[in-house]
Parts: structure tokens; sequence; C-alpha cells
């Protein structure tokens, strides 16, 4: 009985409250799976957008930002993107590649020269491997958002001493094993290259360009009027989470602040080859080869991208969950892809993913 009202209930909140797109046929293929999702998982908020390199397709939020408000999600609505995030340093990264600041390849104690391990076989981990999970680095083993660093050297001292007295779990370059712990120490190689805080670096070469303006890294920088509320657990009780998930020390992995608004022009710029608007992030050349194999061998992950395939295509993407759920895709052999971003834990996000990405594939092929 008590599932049954809160069904009622969530079929209330869920109701749309902005379509963006003239788009009748994909709000009536999207909606209805989205509208059940929320009622069978106990989702509060969910924004989604499906885009292409010419423009945004269709875009639509459903419930709301905050259950004890009441307050509706828009195109403006704030969420965390958790590991999403990671898609953006290895923008970073190459970027720098580009202007021959860094090369990727070389031992990234050239840049870092205070990045030590116990094991020895640090001394040859490249920001490659990090960034495409093979470096056998460990993931961090902390509590992240109860206890956050808000100082601009905090990746410094993460780097320093979080990860000294760490061992690899592998062999670099034999297994794929996913590492924030990577993210962060790529988040100070980009600090160091560019002689500024790694947030800094982003906003100034990546976002600002995109036209991302409602985005941060820094969360006082964000719009805390359109910040969403994480919801936990909701089964049995309607709760709000007692932190939000922010820790400087873990920017790189995890912090970006955005909206589906600023996230579909990330999605666009991908698709269309790094460039957006007349404004170029990164070479056509360079986004191709982050999507390729990692070492030509790993075909589930590139360059900070995942990767795999679906109905013979293949697909190109990264998930975020931190309590918050976010997912981009991209299909680039049919030059669409969405991104879909809630506030809610019980969110289902690899296996919704999924399911909305064979009804594109089948879509287009019509």
């Amino acid at each position: 009985m008590r599932r049954m009202l809160f069904s009622m209930v969530a079929f209330l909140l869920i109701s749309p409250t902005y379509v963006w797109a003239d788009d009748v046929e994909l709000d009536q293929l999207f909606t209805p799976l989205i509208e059940k999702m929320m009622v069978d998982n106990s989702v509060y908020g969910f924004v989604f957008a499906v885009v292409s390199k010419e423009g945004v397709l269709f875009k639509k939020s459903y419930g709301v930002k905050n259950i004890y408000t009441g307050e509706p999600e828009t195109n403006k609505s704030l969420f965390h993107m958790a590991s999403v995030t990671k898609t953006f340093v290895a923008t970073a990264l190459m970027q720098l590649q580009e202007q021959g600041k860094l090369d990727v390849d070389k031992p990234i104690i050239d840049v870092l020269p205070y990045f030590v391990l116990v094991d020895a076989r640090y001394k040859d981990i490249t920001a490659r491997q990090l960034a495409s999970h093979i470096s056998g680095m460990p993931d961090f083993d902390s509590d992240p958002w109860h206890d956050p660093d808000y100082d601009e050297v905090a990746l410094e001292r993460f780097v320093r001493h979080f990860v000294s007295h760490k061992y690899l779990t592998h062999n670099p370059n034999t297994t794929y094993q996913y590492s924030n712990t990577g993210y962060e120490i790529l988040g100070d190689v980009i600090s160091k290259v560019a002689d500024m805080p790694f947030e800094d670096y982003v906003q100034e070469k990546i976002l600002m360009p995109l036209g991302m303006v409602d985005s941060t890294l820094l969360i006082e920088a964000a719009d805390m009027t359109k910040l969403n509320s994480l919801h936990n657990a909701p089964y049995k009780i309607k709760k709000i989470a007692d932190v939000y998930p922010y820790n400087r020390m873990h920017g790189p992995s995890s912090t970006l602040i955005s909206n589906i608004d600023d996230m579909s022009k990330w999605l666009r710029a991908n698709l269309n080859g790094g460039m957006l608007n007349g404004n170029r992030i990164l070479k056509a050349d360079t986004i191709k080869a982050m999507w390729q194999p990692a070492l030509g061998q790993f075909d589930n992950i590139g360059f900070g991208w995942h990767r795999r395939l679906q109905q013979d295509k293949q697909i190109i993407y990264h998930g975020g969950n931190d309590g918050f759920k976010s997912y981009v895709v991209m299909i680039p052999d049919l030059d669409i892809g969405f991104v879909m971003m809630s506030n809610t834990t019980t969110q289902p996000y690899h296996e919704f993913a999924k399911e909305i990405t064979d009804m594109l594939i089948n879509y287009k092929g019509k």
C-alpha cells in the first residue's frame, strides 16, 4: 500500500515541466519510458536531451529539484556530474599535448617530481595510462565528502601524501582497472603544466569557449538557487542527503556541476570534432584518437572515454554515480547522442542508458 501511494505521488511529481525542441516524435518515444522508470525507481528529478552536432533534437525535464520544496526541474537546474568530469580532464590533457606543453606518453614524474609510491614501478607511469585506467593505480579508499577540502593546494597535497604509501595492483598496460585516484593525479598534472589551478584551466579553456556558462568545478561558484538536492534511498522515507558531494581534493574525478543546457553543448562539440559555434577546443583528429581502443588493445576504454558495441554500432560514453546519476552517450556513426542526469540514488543508469541507446539506434535506422 505504501509503495502504491508513493507511485501515485511520484507520478504527479514527474509531470514534465519543459519541452525545448518541437519534436513530438521523440517526446512520444522517450517520455513514457522515462516516466515509468521514475515511478518504478522512486526517482524525484530527471533531465534528458538528445543532440546531434547541429543542435538539440529534444530536451525535457521531469520532476522536482527538492522533494520538500517541490521546485520543478528546468533546463537550468544544476546537477553534480560525478565521473563525467573525467571527460573534461582528458580533453584538457590533450589540449596541452596539442600545444606541445605535455607529452602524455612520458612519465608523469617529469611534471610531478614529488609523485612517489612505495612501489618502484610508479616511475614509469604516464598520463595516458592514468587517463585510460591501465596504470595499475589503486582507487582511493577515503570518505571524500564528509571532510571536504576547499583550498587550491588540495590536489598537490593529495599527490604528496595520500598516494605515497600505495602499491600498484597490476603492471602498467596489462589490466583495465577504474581509478579515481589516477584522475586526481592528472588534475595536478594539468595544474602544474598550465601554471594555474586545475579548475581555472577547465573553466577558461573548455567551459567558457563552449558557452557552458552555468557550469563550474568550484561549488562556491555555482548558483545555489539552481542546485539540485540529492535524494537518498527513498523507497520508504523521503530523505535528502546530509552532504553535497564536493571535495576539491577529488575535483578532477568528480566535481563538475552542470545542467542539461550546458551538457548538450559538450556533446555537440565532441560530435562535431571538437568545435562548437566557431570555437575549437580540440582538433578533430585528436577527438577521434581519444575514442580509439587504449594501446590498440583495450576495447572498452579510449583516452578518457569508455567504449562498447551495441547493435554493431560503436558507442562512446561515460557515466557518473556519486548518488547523483549522470550519463553521456555518443553514437558517432549516426551523429546522435544523449545526456541524462538525476538527483536520486536509486535511478538505474547503466542499464537505462543502454535501453535509451537501443531506442536511438532504432530511431535513426528507420
